[in-house]
């Protein structure tokens, strides 16, 4: 075991450098290829050496947001702190992060908090300030969820401060998009879109897909805010082809609840309630729920399609629902 061990050691803190920007999907297919290894070994490390398995499990974030792996990873930490009896504070705070992270992403939002706050308080006391900005924009996000954009906005931009005093401009990007998304539920979409846009330069620039399809969706919904329908739908297929091409399960379901919301805004009643049961039946093979940003306008568009089809719409929802993603792909 000791070997092969070692290899898959070597394997993913290889990988973990390289899972945001340019290489992430490639390096994620390496991962992919030795998921049944990786399981192995950190199963066994649970058993025979947990802070070893922390130390590994904690190269996964990236990994499993990509592939939506999300209750795999928050299960995997979760089980490492409870058989670790103490573990170092800087390890104790990157667990409790991630974790907080991944049960966002699952819309388990006081696990998001608890942990969020636990990575916070110790984050403070190390005076670590990545640790404290990381903290910062878990909780930014439970915020979200909360629907308290203007508690997200105070944390984002202490969290944005901290990352220019360090000179780390990675470090603010992640604050910078939670940043955006408190600014569009806030109402102020104009400064939704700047926010958006200067987002997506700073992850081009990077190389990052998975950012820059998310905030091009993003920037979708701001435009139908704008009544720009077809630049809203021209951004919307931009982001879903970047998604499907990567196969990223995060992603897929939000330009398909956009073009959805552009159809039931021209009045195509038919098409949006197959377009928006598509982006329902995504969002239950992922597990994740919806990012808060994005609920009040998809719920709207779900209503008013639902009261224009009357009988026709579940018959519509359905067929949306029960589409491949390829089927998707044509039909959109």
């Amino acid at each position: 075991m000791k070997t092969d061990l070692e290899a898959v050691i070597q394997e993913v803190r290889s990988a973990e450098s390289h899972l945001r920007g340019a290489d992430a999907e490639s390096w994620a297919a390496r991962l992919d290829r030795d998921h049944d290894h990786i399981e192995q070994a950190l199963d066994w490390l649970l058993k025979n050496n947990p802070t070893s398995g922390l130390e590994l499990a904690l190269a996964l974030p990236d990994y499993w947001h990509l592939r939506g792996r999300w209750a795999e990873g928050r299960d995997w930490l979760e089980r490492f702190l409870t058989a670790i009896t103490a573990p170092t504070p800087t390890l104790r705070c990157r667990a409790a992060s991630s974790i907080s992270g991944l049960a966002f992403r699952l819309g388990e939002n006081e696990k998001a908090r608890q942990f969020g706050n636990e990575a916070l308080e110790i984050a403070r006391r190390l005076g670590d300030k990545p640790l404290i900005v990381g903290a910062l924009t878990r909780l930014a996000r439970v915020g979200l969820r909360d629907n308290n954009p203007r508690q997200t906005m105070i944390l984002c931009r202490e969290a944005l401060a901290l990352a220019e005093e360090a000179g780390d401009e990675e470090l603010s990007l992640s604050p910078l998009h939670c940043l955006a998304e408190a600014t569009r539920m806030d109402g102020d979409y104009e400064g939704a879109r700047q926010l958006y846009r200067r987002s997506l330069d700073l992850n081009r620039k990077r190389g990052d897909e998975l950012v820059i399809g998310v905030e091009t969706s993003n920037l979708g919904a701001v435009e139908l805010r704008f009544g720009n329908i077809d630049a809203a739908i021209r951004l919307w297929r931009e982001s879903f082809a970047l998604a499907h091409r990567t196969e990223n399960r995060y992603l897929l379901p939000y330009p398909v609840a956009g073009l959805g919301e552009a159809a039931a805004a021209k009045g195509d009643w038919d098409r949006a309630a197959r377009l928006l049961g598509a982006a329902s039946g995504l969002f239950k093979t992922s597990g994740a729920a919806m990012d808060p940003a994005d609920v009040a306008a998809y719920e709207q568009a779900v209503a008013g399609t639902r009261a224009r089809l009357s009988d026709a719409f579940a018959r519509a929802w359905s067929s949306g629902e029960s589409m491949t993603v390829d089927e998707i792909a044509s039909f959109i």
